[in-house]
Parts: C-alpha cells; structure tokens; sequence
C-alpha cells in the first residue's frame, strides 16, 4: 500500500506543470513593451498639455472679445470718420460702464470711443474721450491670430450699418473661425 501511495504521489507530481523560463522570458517581455507603449503616450500628452492649454486660453480670450465687440457695437452711436476703419481698426462711439473714458469701471455706462487695433497675431483695445483723445492703456485682447484683417464693414468703411468681426486661429494645423457681427442699433439717420 505504502509504495501505491508513492507511485500516486510521484505522478501526481509529474503532472504539475509550472511556467517554463522562456515563457517567463516571453510574458515579461510583452509586459514591458506594453508598459513602454502606454508611458509613451502618457508622455506625449504630458508634453503637448501646455500648448493645448495655451491655444484653448487664446481660443477663450477670443470668444469673449467677440462677443464683447458684438455688444459695444449693437450700443454703438457712430463709427467716427477719423481714423478710418480698415480691416485691422475698428473705432466706434459706444457706451462703457466706467466712471470717465479709460477710467475705473463704473455702475453706469457713458459715451466713449472704443478702438480696436490688430497686428501681427495680437488685438488690443483702448478706451478714449468721445472726440479720441486722452486714451487710456492698450490691453491686449486677443492673441494668435492667424491675420489682423478681422472687421469687415457693409455697404461700405465710411459708411456702415453692420459690421462683421472674424478671428481665424490654426488650431494643431487646423484652421478655427470666430465669426459675429451686429448692425449699428443707435446710429443717427442724416437727414
């Protein structure tokens, strides 16, 4: 009985199989190339997070800008003559809530002249007094710009009753448009 207890012992311990070396070799290997792929594109992403994040904060910056153009120009009283708009310059007559023009922000809003210059990739905005002068500090509106072409007026630049505003960004090789425009609400009919 004792040497059937061995000979069921000794097969018993034939059939346990473990892992071989190479299969070891083989399942550590493909483990290691699965943890390179997944830290290289950990990686990549880390890499590109701050380039992403400055195009979404530019791409933000000009949404606001737009709208806030949109805004003053449905308020808008006239587009002086002097300077003349361009593609890259707007000027308008418009409302402002600030305590005088190119002053502290206010509860009220009162007449002023608000101007938008573009060049390069960057807008900037500057409040005035109503007849241009006593400007305050230029900030910076918008950044990135794929041109500073970016008003368009209709029927014509000395003359108009809308104005459109158009952002073009390259967005990661791809173009990206902000478009808006308002028609001048409060602008006086010549007789």
């Amino acid at each position: 009985m004792a040497a059937r207890a061995w000979k069921k012992a000794a097969a018993l311990r034939s059939e346990e199989r473990g892992f071989t070396l190479i299969e070891l070799l083989v399942a550590t290997g493909l483990g290691l190339v699965v943890i390179g792929g997944a830290f290289t594109v950990f990686s990549s992403g880390v890499r590109s997070e701050p380039h992403t994040a400055s195009k979404a904060v530019a791409l933000d910056e000009a949404r606001v800008t737009v709208d806030r153009i949109t805004r003053e120009l449905r308020q808008g009283i006239e587009i002086p003559s002097s300077p003349a708009p361009t593609s890259s310059r707007l000027s308008i007559l418009t409302y402002v809530k600030q305590a005088t023009c190119g002053g502290a922000t206010a509860s009220t809003s009162i007449p002023c002249r608000v101007t938008y210059s573009c060049s390069g990739e960057t807008c900037t905005r500057t409040v005035a007094k109503p007849d241009g002068s006593g400007s305050g500090a230029a900030v910076r509106v918008a950044a990135g710009l794929a041109s500073p072409a970016v008003f368009s007026y209709s029927p014509s630049a000395s003359k108009p009753t809308y104005v459109g505003v158009s952002f073009a960004f390259t967005n990661a090789g791809e173009p990206v448009t902000l478009e808006d425009g308002a028609a001048l609400r409060n602008v006086e009919e010549e007789p």
